[in-house]
């Protein structure tokens, strides 16, 4: 059912409801953005352990295969040093090795052949070289001083294959590395060494076609720290030194297994995979780039990472989305609570309520201030219509049912006023209005509108109209002491001309006795004017707009000052702008005002030797009037809340009642009145001083005339 007021639930649970429901959006946004996370983070860490356990698996197989082959290359060194040296121990050479020093014998055939070794050399316990396969004429040549023949020295030399570190090669012009063994007689003694040269790139040429990563590292590691053979970027180095270095480290500690370690050289990060070789004192190993193996599960993240943004974006996006729609919302319920609240206030302060009355139902809906105005309580609930009508008098009924039957057959809305007596016998007048409710097919279908208690407003109105009648006797009464004697004098002077004209008749002109009934009729119009504007002052007659003249009532005012003796001695001037002549209100009530302003002036330019009262009009941007009333009096004693209050006065005999009536009077015409101190003119002795009281009035838009402002003087 309509109503002005709109019923909602409690503002508090409201509220309670709309935090809850903000709390479960957001809490379930989170939670979906905390999943959302969850989920990137664990398949990103998938993806990374996935990517490294592939890559140590593919590391480990090319750290096998690199093994194997490091060691067949061995041990194809160790099988043919074996058999070389062991025939050249036994004494047994043959014509292949039967060499001296200075004319080594020429070692042929398979040996030879091997397209692995540089050569094959037989250096005998002096050092000197007695047998090679090098297809070329040798010098003599002593190797004593070689750290590969001298570590054979030892008799605890247990005839093991050792591989020296690279060493410089003069004749190859490169580092070389041997692989020798002791040579010793049957009896024990030393018969000398036996040493296959190896070139270091000859251990990584299993990778050497193979495809390898521009960043890999494979290399063949003494135990003691020194590089064998080194590849990566395509290039083979050897003779480095890395004891110390975290790998090696590692090494010593795990023969065999896979690791994390910066390279030794460029400092970058690598998987490692590392193989001892067993009976030799190396090990091999197989980097790969940290930065290689995690590219494409790095890439993985970033597209997961970017995904689960934009996801976390758009949740969060629809999660704002929602809490501005709920926070406008309860700022628009909050809003219309409080307009509620300020509503049924008004309501309750000015006495007013709504109601809603569906035609075709009979449904009647009354809002709790009109219940409580007539007396029905909560548990009543709003009437039925034929309830409301007992409420009233016959006519009260009839007015009702003829605003009703107007506004179903008009479709207009209707004003009207009734009686109402309530339960408890109190007696009420009230002002309602209908308002009819058409629906597609423009049939009237529901009435709803307000119902207002104005009795205290009626009481106002009465109580305002009878204050205002007695400050126009009031007035009166000021004038009723000189007014006898103002009639006299009229009067007196019609019975005087009428005494001459009389006499006239028998011995004057026709002429002499016209003049004096003239001036007979002349102050006996006198003196009917005089009575007539004391009557309409005094009258209590009903409020009339219409068209007033301004220099009408300011005439009249004058006059009415003048007769009472009230108007003392003073420039006056009236000064009224050609618009500004004309205003729309009631002469009579203006007439009060004008009355009230000016008798305020006299009285405040009593004791001064230029009193000056300035009456002028002006028309304002707003379509009013505006009219001032100047002296260059003593001005206002009052302070400015208290000018306008009903009985503050500063005269002795005065009520207090002129500024508050006119007050009355202007405001309830639209205007408002108010008081400037000090002198308006701002000339002349006592300038500073005075005061303008101005006032507006709607301009009466019919009959204005162009031209300039009049100056009128006074009397």
């Amino acid at each position: 059912m309509w109503t002005a007021i709109t019923r909602l639930p409690p503002g508090s649970a409201r509220a309670g409801a709309s935090r809850l429901f903000l709390g479960l959006i957001w809490g379930f946004c989170l939670l979906l953005v905390a999943g959302t996370w969850w989920f990137v983070y664990q398949q990103t860490q998938f993806e990374h352990r996935q990517a490294i356990e592939d890559s140590t698996r593919q590391n480990i197989n090319r750290a096998i295969a690199f093994e194997q082959y490091v060691r067949r290359t061995i041990e194809a060194a160790d099988l043919v040093t074996r058999y070389v040296g062991g025939r050249f121990a036994r004494g047994d050479p043959g014509a292949e090795f039967a060499g001296r020093p200075g004319s080594p014998a020429r070692i042929s055939g398979n040996v030879a052949r091997g397209g692995t070794f540089l050569g094959v050399t037989v250096i005998d316990p002096e050092g000197n070289i007695v047998a090679t396969s090098i297809d070329r004429q040798l010098p003599a040549f002593n190797v004593a001083d070689h750290p590969a023949f001298r570590g054979h020295l030892d008799p605890a030399d247990d005839g093991r294959l050792h591989v020296s570190r690279p060493i410089f090669s003069a004749l190859a012009r490169q580092n070389v590395i041997w692989l020798t063994r002791r040579l010793n007689r049957p009896d024990g003694s030393f018969a000398g060494v036996i040493a296959i040269n190896i070139l270091p790139d000859q251990f990584t040429a299993f990778y050497r076609d193979a495809r390898v990563g521009p960043g890999d590292v494979m290399a063949v590691i003494g135990l003691d720290g020194i590089i064998r053979a080194r590849r990566t970027d395509g290039r083979t180095t050897s003779g480095q030194n890395v004891a110390g270095q975290p790998l090696m480290l590692r090494q010593l500690r795990a023969p065999d297994g896979t690791n994390l370690a910066p390279g030794a050289f460029d400092g970058r990060s690598r998987y490692f995979s590392h193989r001892r070789l067993r009976d030799y004192a190396l090990f091999v190993t197989y980097g790969v780039l940290e930065a290689e193996v995690l590219a494409p599960a790095r890439y993985r993240a970033r597209i997961f990472v970017a995904a689960g943004a934009l996801l976390s974006l758009i949740l969060i996006a629809f999660a704002v989305m929602l809490s501005v729609m709920l926070i406008r919302r309860g700022r628009r319920e909050a809003e219309l609570a409080r307009a509620n609240e300020r509503l049924m206030e008004a309501q309750r302060i000015g006495q007013i309520g709504d109601w809603d009355f569906d035609l075709r139902s009979g449904a009647v809906y009354w809002s709790p201030q009109l219940c409580a105005q007539f007396e029905r309580t909560p548990e009543q609930g709003s009437p039925s219509f034929e309830e409301f009508l007992a409420y009233l008098n016959d006519e009260g009924r009839a007015a009702i049912q003829r605003a009703h039957a107007e506004a179903i057959g008009t479709g207009e809305t209707q004003e009207i006023e009734y009686e109402v007596r309530l339960p408890s016998g109190v007696e009420s007048r009230h002002q309602g209005v209908v308002i009819p409710t058409v629906d597609a097919a423009g049939n009237v279908v529901r009435l709803h509108g307000t119902d207002q208690n104005i009795t205290a407003r009626k009481m106002l109105d009465l109580l305002q109209t009878h204050v205002a009648h007695l400050s126009r006797v009031e007035a009166m009464n000021a004038m009723a002491a000189t007014l006898a004697h103002e009639l006299n004098q009229p009067l007196t002077a019609a019975s005087n001309y009428l005494v001459g004209s009389r006499r006239l008749l028998h011995g004057g002109t026709a002429e002499e006795v016209e003049q004096g009934m003239i001036a007979a009729e002349q102050q006996v119009h006198l003196a009917a004017n005089i009575i007539r504007r004391v009557r309409e002052m005094v009258a209590n007659q009903p409020k009339a707009v219409t068209s007033v003249s301004l220099s009408r009532v300011i005439d009249d005012a004058l006059a009415l000052l003048s007769v009472a003796s009230l108007l003392p001695k003073v420039e006056l001037g009236t000064e009224l702008a050609a618009d500004a002549r004309y205003v729309k209100a009631d002469r009579i009530q203006v007439q009060q005002v004008m009355v009230n302003l000016l008798r305020n002036a006299c009285d405040a330019v009593g004791g001064r030797a230029d009193p000056r009262i300035l009456i002028s009009s002006r028309r304002t941007d707003t379509g009013m009037v505006e009219v001032s009333v100047a002296d260059n009096g003593a001005g206002f004693a009052q302070p400015d809340g208290d000018r306008f209050s009903p009985f503050a006065s500063t005269k002795n005999a005065g009520l207090g009642l002129g500024l508050s009536i006119s007050r009355t009077i202007i405001e309830a015409h639209g205007g408002r009145i108010w008081i400037e101190d000090g002198d308006a003119e701002g000339k002349g002795e006592g300038a500073g001083e005075g005061a303008r009281v101005s006032f507006t009035l709607p301009a009466f838009r019919r009959g204005e005339r162009e031209g300039r402002s009049e100056a009128v003087p006074g009397a």
